[in-house]
């Protein structure tokens, strides 16, 4: 009896494995954002040519499948968010800008009026008296000038005292009754020793308050605005003969 012995190919009763097919798709990843890195068609080539050349016996599983097909999906939706959100930062920085420009453009057009403005009113002050900080006095032929003084809360005997521009004493005045707060005096009321003499002057006041020692007290300088002049666009007043003063600088202008 002739025995026949199978061997193992298509026709033995044990099963065969099945061929090892492509390699499971690996987990789902982000896509690369920098310049060198593939983008959304690249993604999709790449998925298609997997799905081409899987294995017919070991197919992609529906999950793995689906799961992809959502990556790309989100990648496509991100996309897009990024451009729209580009798109919106450069609007919103093109609007900045312009409102950057507007602002220093009206600014510089409030400049020019602000010193258009000051300008005509400096030249309404010209042939008025003009107030200012200072310690200056300016006396004419006549013996009239003008001071005005602040004696805060002091009040009592005054002392009006005139210098040269050297500060040596040239005159003095004594003024029998002085008040609180801010107040003018002119000079042709009182009786200098020895007498004054025409020009710019400066000067200091004092106030001996309740028969006390006498005080200093703070000075203004006050004189004829006779013209006026423009330093780098901003308005310089002359008072009496020499001396310029910014219009800022002013705190009163009498008629």
């Amino acid at each position: 009896m002739i025995t026949t012995t199978r061997s193992n190919n298509i026709f033995s009763n044990t099963p065969t494995a099945a061929p090892i097919g492509a390699v499971e798709p690996s987990a789902p990843r982000a896509l690369p954002t920098n310049g060198t890195g593939i983008g959304r068609d690249e993604f999709l080539k790449m998925l298609v040519a997997q799905l081409r050349n899987q294995d017919p016996l070991n197919p992609m599983d529906g999950k793995d499948m689906a799961a992809q097909l959502a990556q790309f999906s989100t990648v496509e939706q991100l996309i897009t968010l990024n451009t729209s959100m580009q798109e919106q930062t450069l609007s919103t920085q093109n609007t900045l800008d312009a409102l950057t420009l507007l602002g220093q453009t009206q600014n510089a057009r409030s400049d020019e009026l602000a010193q258009l403005i000051e300008g005509q009113m400096a030249v309404n002050t010209v042939g008025k008296t003009g107030v200012t900080i200072g310690n200056n006095t300016f006396v004419d032929r006549d013996r009239n000038g003008s001071i005005v003084v602040d004696t805060g809360t002091r009040r009592g005997a005054g002392r009006l005292t005139i210098t040269n521009e050297k500060g040596d004493v040239v005159s003095v005045a004594d003024i029998a009754s002085v008040k609180t707060g801010l107040q003018s005096f002119e000079l042709a009321d009182y009786e200098f020793t020895p007498p004054l003499t025409a020009g710019k002057h400066s000067y200091k006041f004092e106030v001996a308050t309740d028969g006390g020692p006498f005080e200093n007290v703070k000075t203004y300088t006050v004189g004829r605005i006779t013209g006026m002049r423009y330093d780098n666009g901003n308005p310089i007043l002359i008072i009496g003969d020499a001396l310029h003063v910014p219009m800022s600088q002013l705190t009163q202008v009498r008629s």
